[in-house]
């Protein structure tokens, strides 16, 4: 159907798309964000985040101000190719993380392209709820 539609057919219109589509990111230098999910367990909190294809060796992780951050890069090996659907590129993903958090006491490990960090939690007295009083204007 689509060949009836576009004169060149759909391999070359795929392949031109795909090129575009490459030339695009290439030259916005995009930053990837990995994906990751938080959990919270009784006296720590987990955060795994999905980091394929990267060894400890290109990734950093670090505290800046209140932020968790995760940083690396997926570098390309040069070689011909017939098919290319890998991303490669600089990962970068801050988190925010909890009031009861530490900062100190943190173990990160990489395990099978899932990067885990353990996040030690302070025994805090549970705040009760501050009311505020609406007046009416």
């Amino acid at each position: 159907m689509l060949e009836k539609i576009w004169p060149f057919g759909r391999s070359r219109f795929r392949k031109a798309v795909e090129e575009a589509l490459e030339k695009a990111f290439q030259e916005t230098g995009e930053v990837l964000e990995p994906l990751s999910e938080l959990s919270e367990h009784e006296d720590h909190y987990l955060l795994r985040v999905e980091v394929p294809g990267l060894g400890p060796e290109n990734l950093e992780v670090r505290f800046e101000g209140d932020q968790l951050v995760i940083e690396g890069e997926k570098r390309e090996e040069k070689r011909a190719k017939h098919l290319a659907e890998i991303v490669y590129g600089r990962i970068y993903r801050a988190y925010l993380l909890p009031k009861d958090a530490k900062k100190e006491g943190l173990e990160a490990r990489l395990k099978r392209g899932v990067l885990e960090i353990k996040i030690p939690r302070e025994k805090r007295p549970q705040e009760p709820p501050l009311r505020i009083p609406v007046e009416e204007a």
